[in-house]
């Protein structure tokens, strides 16, 4: 079995687990804001100008932060100096698994990629898969000191999840993943949603950067939601918020694997436009790339079966802005050759379905290779030790105190095994 090799732990600079709420709360705004002033800060997170100051001294003093360079023009001295984050000091490692590969980047704390690796897989079996992940981690990390791992995947996972829950595409469910990976990598681990994963890493230092309000929209294999209302991941009560692939959008229309008339994913999937195409030309080995070649080339089929995947990706949007008053849509995910050929009828979709009162978003495109999905769940992971810090869940979390003081976690003294 795959091991990590053995790192050390931060000497001069303190991990961001270590830091009490407040700080990591600073710490939080300034990766989502940038580089901000005292006072700005302060008001942001309604501190006193004193317990600011209490909580930034311990941040510089550690290095967690500095203060950087003033705005050109700026005056008014030390209160007005910027402070932002020392990103490149505070390093996670984030994978993506598919049912053909694993995918690894190590970033620094806003999410900006410094190394990635990818393995392909010969089976979904649960050990091949962690042993791919450990030896990722042990390429892209190579001797620097990582804080977190974070995987992300398809399935329904809780925002800052330990297992892998009803992947279909892997044929896993509630399997402890995080913990395999844990002991093996000693590393703290987080499973995420794959699109949330995406969200955040769009949001931290992406096209969505700086923006508060946005939704991420991703078709391919599957249709998937990630949302941002004012800042923060919106996730649901269960944590499962964002299953928009069964909404109907026709009342007429084929089936889905679910037997559902009209939803989504009769219209937007690869696999249910493939299928469409197919049928049409008597080949069941089409692909998405020849369902684009075909529809380039005119082909009514093809360009039939694009309009109408337009139209459905049309009335989620517009569902999506009329209910949350969305500015800003992004469309995402490997269905992306699909809809930028049907740009038209998604607009046409858009605007027929918009409220009379709806402003009509801002619709981007996002081309997202596997690496951009695993730079997503490396954020999540820094999202993760910076809102519930690792040591919660330990059985005897509710005794540890909260100052932040104690490192919560260690790195093993040896390597440890990935056991199934």
């Amino acid at each position: 079995m795959a091991t990590v090799q053995g790192r050390t732990a931060h000497t001069k600079i303190a991990a961001l687990a270590d830091h009490g709420s407040s700080a990591r709360a600073v710490i939080r705004e300034l990766l989502v804001h940038g580089p901000m002033a005292r006072a700005e800060l302060a008001r942001r997170l309604q501190l006193s100008p004193a317990a600011l100051t209490r909580v930034t001294r311990d941040l510089l003093e550690t290095a967690t932060i500095r203060e950087a360079a003033a705005a050109p023009g700026a005056t008014g001295g030390r209160p007005g100096t910027p402070l932002e984050v020392n990103v490149e000091q505070h390093q996670m490692v984030g994978a993506k698994i598919t049912a053909e590969g694993v995918y690894a980047v190590r970033t620094d704390a806003l999410g900006r990629v410094l190394q990635g690796g990818q393995r392909q897989l010969s089976s979904t079996d649960v050990p091949e898969v962690a042993d791919a992940i450990v030896d990722l981690v042990n390429e892209v990390a190579e001797s620097q000191p990582v804080e977190a791992l974070g995987v992300g995947l398809a399935g329904a996972m809780s925002r800052f999840d330990d297992r892998a829950r009803h992947n279909l595409f892997l044929g896993w469910d509630d399997v402890p993943l995080g913990t395999m990976l844990e002991s093996a990598c000693g590393l703290p681990t987080v499973i995420s949603n794959d699109v949330r994963a995406l969200t955040a890493g769009v949001h931290w230092s992406g096209p969505a950067r700086g923006r508060d309000d946005f939704a991420v929209v991703t078709t391919g294999v599957g249709i998937g939601l990630g949302l941002v209302i004012e800042g923060r991941m919106v996730v649901g009560p269960r944590g499962r918020a964002g299953m928009i692939g069964h909404q109907r959008v026709s009342g007429t229309g084929p089936l889905c694997v679910d037997g559902h008339r009209g939803c989504a994913s009769s219209f937007l999937t690869t696999a249910a436009i493939t299928r469409a195409v197919a049928v049409a030309h008597g080949d069941p080995s089409m692909t998405l790339a020849r369902v684009c070649t075909l529809a380039d080339g005119g082909d009514p089929a093809a360009r039939r079966t694009l309009a109408e995947a337009g139209h459905a990706l049309g009335a989620i949007v517009a569902d999506l802005v009329n209910v949350m008053d969305l500015p800003s849509v992004i469309l995402a995910g490997d269905g992306l050759p699909a809809v930028i050929r049907a740009q038209t009828e998604l607009e046409q979709s858009l605007a027929e379905r918009l409220d009379r009162h709806a402003a009509m978003p801002e619709l981007r495109f996002l081309v997202s290779d596997f690496d951009e999905w695993a730079r997503g769940a490396a954020v999540v992971a820094c999202q993760w030790v910076l809102l519930e810090p690792p040591w919660r869940r330990s059985p005897d979390a509710a005794a540890r105190p909260r100052t932040g003081r104690e490192r919560s976690w260690q790195r093993p003294r040896s390597p440890v095994a990935v056991h199934s």
